[in-house]
């Protein structure tokens, strides 16, 4: 399994790293051909769409996202209550939010990077600083780190669905931007938009930038580039799609085949440039390093040492996911291998579903959150990661939309998957 799924994993994903690339330079202006193949591989078959969007609409979708987790934190309160066999106080309840990575949020929002440190390493700077940093600001009004997190991770997802309706609202219709925000809360690891992780921090920066890239304000471009990139490592992957967007837009590589050479430096240095301020974001986190350990690459260290996650090829890394979730025990299987495997599934499937009928920016950037995501020794947290792959949501909602009596089946499947592993978060089970 473990071989197969490393060769199958290759071939995907290099034959969707070539079609890309191929539309990127047609779009960008170098002919490819008339060639049968090539005018099949460069056909757009995207749905013509677009609305505009009121101050009204944007307040109702932030209100109803605001309600939504609101909801889900009371079905989480009644999930503790019932499947915790004891009291508890609203204290012992808040204490149940501290699982896995949110101490570690925890720690740094307390006393930064150098409060925590067993056997003298400093662990948390494993973990990016923009969430830890807003929890910090947040606990000035709200006296405690964990209602902190919980409401900053509220507010956060509902900002990002603001964002996400704004970008699809340029080139989908109305019900398929409805129906994408509907998939996005109810995919099985949606849970951690509500919980104390940054799953909803990395969710708005990356929405947010999406659509300033779509609209190309480049200065926005790169300031929540930059914000996205100091909440997760895949957040400087925010400049790929900007890149994508920045050639196609401009006719970048049609221009240089013309010799104009002035206007390409012109279009670079007034738009493009905007796109390295993203390496701010990532810069800071690593002075935060330098300024602790005085190496700029200690969390590489302790991303070795405590997590076993060093860099590997991607298709080796699928290929263990596959592996463990036919061969492991029954709990890790259905607890963590086999969702990162139905997860990564998901991504591939809808990865080449919209090459064609989506823009090539969304495309060439589930492809990079993709070989990122799955690039680790031991991947245990691939599924979660998927919630922010804003694109596969885009181009799931467009299949429903294609095909309607899909939609009642989406919904369900998903929104049932995430009760069980919301349940088994409480239950402090590996829902990773």
């Amino acid at each position: 399994m473990e071989k197969f799924m490393l060769m199958f994993s290759s071939i995907c994903v290099w034959s969707a790293i070539v079609l890309v690339l191929l539309r990127i330079l047609s779009a960008s202006g170098v002919r490819l051909g008339k060639n049968s193949v090539i005018s099949g591989i460069l056909a757009d078959k995207s749905l013509k769409g677009g609305f505009e969007v009121s101050k009204k609409e944007l307040a109702a979708v932030f209100g109803l996202a605001v309600l939504f987790r609101f909801i889900i934190f009371i079905i989480g309160i009644f999930a503790i209550y019932i499947f915790r066999d004891k009291e508890f106080t609203f204290k012992d309840m808040l204490d149940v939010y501290l699982q896995w990575d949110a101490n570690n949020y925890q720690r740094i929002a307390i006393g930064g990077y150098k409060y925590y440190a067993p056997d003298g390493d400093y662990t948390t700077l494993v973990f990016f600083p923009l969430y830890p940093w807003l929890i910090r600001l947040f606990t000035i009004v709200f006296q405690d780190e964990r209602v902190s997190g919980i409401i900053l991770s509220g507010l956060m997802y509902a900002g990002a669905c603001c964002y996400m309706y704004k970008l699809m609202a340029i080139d989908y219709n109305k019900s398929t931007a409805v129906r994408a925000l509907i998939y996005i809360s109810v995919f099985p690891h949606a849970l951690f938009f509500g919980v104390m992780m940054n799953e909803s921090t990395l969710l708005f920066t990356a929405a947010a930038t999406l659509y300033y890239i779509r609209k190309h304000d480049w200065v926005k471009v790169g300031i929540f580039g930059a914000l996205a990139a100091l909440s997760r490592m895949a957040g400087l992957l925010m400049a790929i799609p900007a890149a994508v967007e920045w050639l196609e837009y401009y006719g970048i590589l049609d221009k240089i085949g013309k010799k104009q050479f002035a206007e390409v430096w012109r279009l670079f240095y007034r738009k493009g440039l905007w796109i390295f301020l993203m390496l701010a974001g990532l810069g800071i986190y690593l002075w935060c390093n330098y300024y602790v350990t005085g190496n700029f690459f200690t969390f590489l260290e302790y991303q070795e040492k405590y997590w076993s996650n060093d860099l590997v090829y991607f298709g080796k890394s699928i290929g263990l996911i596959f592996n463990n979730a036919v061969n492991e025990t029954k709990f890790t299987r259905f607890a963590i291998w086999i969702p990162e495997a139905c997860s990564i599934i998901f991504a591939v499937v809808m990865l080449f579903y919209g090459l064609r009928r989506q823009r090539n920016m969304y495309s060439a950037f589930i492809i990079a959150y993709l070989i990122v995501n799955t690039s680790m020794g031991w991947p245990l947290s691939v599924a979660r990661y998927m919630t922010c792959a804003i694109p596969l949501f885009m181009a799931l909602s467009d299949f429903s939309e294609r095909h309607k009596w899909t939609e009642p089946v989406i919904t369900s499947s998903m929104a049932v998957t995430m009760g069980v592993y919301y349940v088994a978060y409480f239950l402090s089970k590996q829902v990773l």
